[in-house]
Formats: C-alpha cells, sequence, structure tokens
C-alpha cells in the first residue's frame, strides 16, 4: 500500500523559512514529501556544463538537505521533465495534494497546467501560491480594471494598496514536525547530470553586520 502524503514542489524558492507554500503544506494533515525536479526540459538546452546557474541550485539543495535530515526528513530530487517526474511520484506515493508557489514565465505556466491536468487525472489537487511578489499583476489595475502603462500612478496605487499583512512572513518553522520521516534521499551530483563545477565561490549564507 503506498505511503499518503501531500507534496511540497519546490522550485525558484529554496527555503525552507518564509516560504508560502510550504507555510500552507505544512498547516495540512498529511506528511509532506519535499521534492525538487532538476528539469530535463531546461536544462538539456545549457550548452555550458559548467553553469554557475545548475551549481548554485545545487549547492542550496544540499544545504536545504543538510537540515531536512536534522528533521528525520529529506528532499526528494528527480533529474527529469517535470510530467515524467511526477508520473514516478504518483507510482510511489499516494498524493493528496502538491504545494507550490507561483511561477511567472509562459513555459512555467504551461509546465504548471500540464501537472495540475496529470494530478486531476490521479485524483490529487495542485495548490499555488503568491511567495516572490508583494502583488501579482491582477492586484494593482485601474479602477476599470486595465493595466497602468505609466509608472507614477502604478507607484501611487501599489502604495495605497500595501498594508503590513502583505508583508507579514509565514513562519513555517511552527509546522517542521510535519515534515515526512523518512530515511535521507540521495541527491543526484553535478556529475551524474553531465555538469560540473564552475568554480566561483558563492557569499555565505549569513551577513557579517
Amino acid at each position: 500500500m503506498k505511503l499518503r502524503v501531500n507534496i511540497m514542489w519546490f522550485r525558484r524558492d529554496l527555503r525552507l523559512h518564509d516560504n508560502a507554500a510550504l507555510y500552507h503544506a505544512l498547516k495540512e494533515g498529511l506528511p509532506v514529501l519535499p521534492v525538487f525536479i532538476f528539469d530535463t526540459n531546461i536544462l538539456n538546452d545549457l550548452e555550458e556544463k559548467a553553469d554557475a546557474r545548475v551549481e548554485f541550485i545545487h549547492h542550496s539543495l544540499m544545504m536545504m538537505q543538510k537540515q531536512l535530515v536534522k528533521k528525520g526528513s529529506s528532499l526528494e530530487v528527480l533529474y527529469s521533465s517535470p510530467k515524467e517526474a511526477f508520473k514516478k511520484l504518483l507510482e510511489k506515493y499516494s498524493i493528496g495534494k502538491v504545494f507550490t508557489n507561483n511561477d511567472y514565465e509562459q513555459y512555467a505556466i504551461d509546465r504548471d497546467n500540464e501537472i495540475e491536468t496529470l494530478l486531476n487525472e490521479n485524483d490529487a489537487l495542485l495548490h499555488r501560491f503568491k511567495d516572490q511578489v508583494i502583488f501579482e499583476k491582477n492586484e494593482i489595475v485601474k479602477d476599470d480594471g486595465t493595466p497602468y502603462t505609466i509608472f507614477t500612478p502604478y507607484s501611487r496605487k501599489w502604495k495605497t494598496i500595501l498594508t503590513d499583512q502583505q508583508l507579514k512572513p509565514f513562519p513555517a518553522e511552527k509546522y517542521f514536525n510535519h515534515f515526512l520521516q523518512c530515511p535521507e534521499l540521495p541527491i543526484p551530483s553535478l556529475e551524474e547530470m553531465g555538469f560540473k563545477k564552475s568554480g566561483i565561490l558563492f557569499p555565505s549564507e549569513k551577513l557579517n553586520l
């Protein structure tokens, strides 16, 4: 019998603190499995194999993994197209809901719609949240509902609508005990994915003030 879980699908938001989708996922009843997908639809088009962006993502995942292992949990990292990755996850787990933060590029929109269809076909749901922006495109519009084309009136409306509520953090750490408890799962190395280190040194996560 497959284990019943909810999934937190990380993309641009590689952090366990102040993360909208993660906060909402952990507040649900089911154990939360953290997932990241190295998207081959994107990576296969990269000619430079010493790509600092890929290395930084990999580095960030390793840092997150250390935090999760301390909580008795683990990231599940897949190297695949998102659709094939979720097919594998659906074979392995009984998925209730997938939580993720909104992504706004056209490829990402199409990808998320495809995954939502796949999940719905398997009696699962995709929940998307606003995280990397304070306001989304439809939240700051003219009184007639059309978008602004001049910055100054846009900025006035932006400041008028802004409240302390929009700036509140999401205290996901309050619910860290809701992560799925499991042994540490392996993360593919850069070399296994056909990449190598760029030689660029990444700054510390903490600032020395």
